[in-house]
């Protein structure tokens, strides 16, 4: 009778033990696979179960196996979802000020805009911006520069003139299109391609990465690095899901996004550089503006920022500390 006892005792604490240390499983999902987000993500995965001992197991689900965009987001309000990579501008319809990043014609360069978005004070106030709906960013990084993968080939300003081209539905994208010249055509990303492929859509404003990684090249023949702006894109979490882990692990959640906020810079920044010999090699042509041309284009868009963000109450103070890092802010690398 004792030795059941006692082996009865020694299961009980073993159990409490292992209940204990029970890992939490955080899944994060996002859109896209084989880039910068699908890399960062498994990045962060690895640090995160090693720094937590285990206690937290990532899961990645790339190319929306948890759903498409606003399905994810309303996952990570209700927290049945950790985490969620994505750029910023699809949680404007929870707070405009998202949409600051995606001014046109504001930065310098890949790493001015990389450098802007993860300075301390904007980052703080940009990453929290969502906290009410219940999501808060625990990483964010210039994923690229802009560029219009297109039916035909765009070699200077005049031959954007009549294009219809997939834009992200805000007025800005709206009026980005129509000041060179296109009509913007707002769609989700995942519809894109087949509309470039049934000629619904003459091109499409992204990052070469990802369309890149999508294929676009398949059907678009001509890519543009028209440089009109820079693209950010963030680790999302869920305040619901990370309010069951204790505090310790919650801190550790968010260090370990923003430690790896410098190498996930250098890592976008490689598929960048390699994105250009991608589309070469499937048989597109890589076009760039010529430095008179992309000035023209930078001097028409400019305005955008001021006309659209800084004038609405709901957007101006985020896009006044914009403008206020963008001007003590590095454009080098780091």
């Amino acid at each position: 009778m004792k030795k059941f006892i006692g082996a009865t005792v020694a299961l009980s604490a073993l159990l409490y033990a292992s209940a204990s240390y029970a890992a939490f499983e955080m899944r994060i999902g996002m859109v896209t696979i084989n880039d910068p987000q699908f890399v960062f993500a498994k990045k962060y995965a690895e640090e995160l179960e090693k720094r937590s001992k285990g206690q937290i197991k990532v899961k990645v689900f790339p190319a929306a196996q948890l759903g498409k965009i606003p399905r994810q987001i309303e996952n990570l309000k209700l927290g049945a979802q950790g985490g969620f990579m994505s750029p910023p501008g699809f949680f404007s319809g929870i707070n405009r000020g998202f949409q600051v990043l995606d001014a046109p014609g504001l930065f310098k360069s890949f790493w001015h805009a990389h450098n802007t978005a993860t300075e301390k004070e904007f980052r703080s106030k940009y990453l929290n911006l969502a906290s009410k709906a219940g999501v808060v960013g625990a990483a964010i990084f210039n994923y690229g520069a802009t560029s219009i993968a297109s039916v035909k080939p765009i070699r200077e300003l005049s031959d954007m003139k009549g294009l219809k081209i997939r834009v992200l539905a805000t007025k800005m994208e709206s009026k980005l299109a129509s000041t060179l010249g296109m009509t913007g055509v707002p769609m989700p990303f995942s519809e894109v391609l087949p509309a470039l492929q049934r000629r619904t859509i003459d091109g499409c404003r992204s990052s070469m990465v990802v369309m890149g990684a999508l294929k676009f090249f398949s059907t678009t023949k001509y890519i543009t690095q028209i440089e009109s702006g820079h693209i950010p894109t963030a680790l999302w979490v869920s305040k619901r899901w990370m309010s069951k882990l204790p505090e310790n692990l919650q801190k550790l959640v968010m260090d370990v996004g923003r430690e790896l906020e410098p190498w996930a810079g250098n890592m976008a920044w490689g598929f960048n550089q390699k994105a250009v010999a991608l589309w070469k090699k499937n048989g597109a042509e890589v076009i760039k503006l010529s430095a008179q041309e992309q000035a023209r284009l930078t001097s028409a868009l400019a305005p955008l920022g001021d006309e659209f963000l800084g004038k609405d109450k709901t957007t101006k103070d985020m896009y006044a500390l914009l403008k206020k890092t963008l001007a003590v802010t590095s454009d080098k690398q780091r």
